[in-house]
């Protein structure tokens, strides 16, 4: 009986051991990218990041992956004032954001307090408007992963019945869908962490507009993107991506952010030259050919 007593109690206190050790918040590095109120990264490419029409490089889609760390659960919306946390946004191309959902939400009335989503979403119109198709992972109270490495990523391909995508978060597939439209294509710029409140030439607006969301920076850490040719895992299942992402011949950009926070710039490690800059909250009024005025504002300060 005592070697029983003794065994159990071992086994108790290795799950203690366990438990305490899973809870402790996982070591951020130096290097890495910390998001700032009302701040963001930007990467200036047109044509680049998203399928781009008329680009060979993109006839097998395109994978966006990352290592998100995040120190605090996005708050939960308000009655048709959605506020989401910008992890990367392509405004209308895509997004990958985080939200809370609020019990006054009548889109969500259904919801526990607490309740909180990561969205994946393709943008449909080509000026950013209204059209979207997006699913996403759900956790409930409690259950949202705080204070550690979550690995997200959103495959997408435009074909002639509509826009493809899956997504995984956690190493997770989340299933894969079909959006009829295609994936919108602009010149806009590829945001990380934070996006400003863009106004495109025909008065439409990305990020300001009353009912739909409004985009704010996000409360953590991102450690490396990886932005990809075609599709890099199977549309269903487990994945078991590298902590450190490698560079091969369908690797477009990857940020590692060696540079560390606060960096007037951070250098992509593909060979490729698509250098992320900072930027601060700006009313952006983009022309025919965004390339000049984000060339402009580099030149001013950023």
């Amino acid at each position: 009986m005592t070697y029983y007593k003794t065994l159990l109690l071992i086994l108790l206190a290795v799950l203690f051991v366990a438990a305490n050790t899973f809870a402790e918040p996982e070591e951020v590095p130096p290097d890495v990218f910390e998001a700032a109120a009302d701040g963001y990264l930007y990467a200036d490419y047109p044509g680049v990041f998203d399928d781009a029409e008329g680009d060979e490089a993109f006839g097998e889609g395109v994978t966006i992956e990352m290592w998100v760390y995040f120190t605090e659960i996005p708050p939960d919306r308000q009655w048709l004032r959605p506020y989401n946390w910008v992890i990367v946004a392509k405004p209308a191309s895509y997004f990958i954001s985080a939200a809370g959902r609020a019990l006054e939400d009548g889109f969500d009335a259904n919801m526990p307090e607490g309740f909180t989503r990561v969205t994946f979403a393709v943008e449909e119109n080509t000026e950013g408007c209204c059209g979207r198709g997006e699913g996403g992972m759900n956790y409930d109270p409690g259950e949202f992963p705080l204070n550690r490495w979550l690995h997200i990523a959103f495959q997408l391909v435009v074909k002639k019945s509509g826009t493809h995508d899956t997504t995984f978060i956690d190493r997770f597939g989340e299933g894969s869908g079909r959006f009829s439209a295609p994936m919108g294509r602009t010149e806009a710029p590829l945001y990380v962490g934070g996006a400003p409140k863009v106004t495109f030439e025909n008065g439409d607006k990305w990020n300001d507009d009353w009912g739909r969301s409004e985009f704010v920076s996000m409360k953590g850490y991102i450690d490396e993107i990886r932005i990809s040719k075609g599709w890099r895992y199977v549309a269903k299942g487990n994945i078991h991506p590298k902590r450190n992402f490698r560079v091969d011949k369908r690797t477009i950009a990857l940020w590692r952010f060696e540079e560390g926070p606060g960096a007037p710039f951070y250098r992509d490690s593909s060979g490729n030259d698509y250098t992320l800059f900072p930027g601060g909250s700006l009313d952006v009024q983009p022309l025919s050919k965004m390339n000049i005025t984000w060339g402009s504002l580099k030149q001013g300060g950023f």
